[in-house]
């Protein structure tokens, strides 16, 4: 469908002004400030940083924005939820691992070959699951992620076991190195994945999650925006976990565990799901706090997932939500 006609097609359950205010030319222009001004902080960052300890932390934190963004892609705008997305990170990370162990390919090429496996994979999963309603898309990704941990778990002699596989080529020479280049893949993603949000392609997901048998009926080839946003999330997020193995110099099985997909879920849900700005403040926030609260022990996971469940109760929009909402009231309070 051509793109003008999608704007100006009734994509019922969208409102004209909602159209009217993704499109509009100012409010691009902020978006573009907002990216540029988060692009410039992550590039400064290092400058007030004095702990190779801290660099590792914003590596981390990098990692679970990708993660999160390309999960809320297809969940946060259709609302098919993927309980597996860690079978597109730890099979991308085994995946690089196996081709720089056994082929001595280097991180210029796992990288990019990790993103094209998880994408095919997610073509693979999607043309089969995505054309079905209800609960079974979210049963069948769980069953992937859960197949991919136990085969990895017995199949000893190709992944390593529990100890997974160690003694791969670094990611860059220098945790400074690391930082650098996660940025750069950290940015080009959340840019990449919130100008496609805004973007004509953007809407139809929209659409899609408000009244999926009503996008079918103006016109919507749902089966195939959901699948493209699906090989996308996946491409993104197999990415992020070439990336994390080499720059760890080890993966584990616990890249392909469902915790690892509950923690995505978490960051985009606390952060606000259907923006791509939410996950990223999700994703930096537990993070950092789920460090703050090491000294903690085992009370670290008790305040941790309670801080969660405040949020998700008092919250339910997420973070963002909240925050766009109290700029909105600090202005019209200047206003009057």
């Amino acid at each position: 469908m051509d793109s003008k006609l999608l704007r100006k097609s009734t994509i019922r359950g969208s409102s004209m002004e909602q159209v009217e205010l993704l499109f509009s030319r100012g409010l691009m222009m902020r978006r573009l400030a907002g990216l540029g001004a988060f692009g410039i902080l992550v590039m400064l960052a290092p400058l007030a940083l004095d702990e190779i300890y801290h660099l590792e932390l914003l590596f981390l934190c990098h990692y679970y924005v990708m993660l999160a963004c390309s999960w809320d892609l297809l969940t946060g705008f259709t609302g098919n939820v993927n309980f597996g997305h860690a079978f597109f990170i730890g099979g991308a990370g085994f995946a690089g691992a196996l081709l720089n162990k056994h082929l001595g390919l280097g991180p210029w090429l796992t990288l990019p070959a990790g993103a094209f496996l998880a994408g095919l994979c997610g073509l693979i999963v999607g043309s089969f699951t995505l054309r079905l309603r209800g609960p079974y898309f979210a049963a069948v990704t769980f069953c992937f992620a859960a197949l991919l941990y136990k085969w990895i778990m017995i199949r000893h002699e190709i992944f390593g076991g529990e100890e997974g596989l160690s003694g791969l080529d670094w990611l860059t020479p220098t945790p400074l190195g690391n930082y650098y280049l996660s940025g750069l893949l950290m940015l080009g993603s959340v840019t990449g994945l919130y100008f496609l949000s805004c973007s004509s392609f953007g809407l139809a997901l929209r659409s899609i999650g408000q009244n999926e048998s009503t996008s079918q009926g103006s016109g919507i080839d749902t089966t195939k925006y959901k699948i493209t946003a699906f090989v996308i999330s996946a491409s993104i997020a197999g990415l992020a976990g070439a990336m994390y193995g080499h720059a760890q110099m080890h993966v584990g099985p616990e890249m392909a565990h469902d915790s690892l997909s509950s923690l995505v879920l978490m960051m985009a849900v606390v952060g606000g799901m259907g923006s791509i700005i939410g996950p990223v403040i999700g994703a930096y926030l537990l993070t950092l706090v789920n460090e703050s609260l090491r000294f903690m022990g085992e009370l670290r996971l008790l305040i941790y997932s309670s801080a969660v469940v405040l949020v998700i109760l008092f919250a339910p929009k997420g973070l963002l939500d909240l925050m766009v909402k109290a700029a909105s009231r600090l202005g019209l309070a200047r206003r009057g």
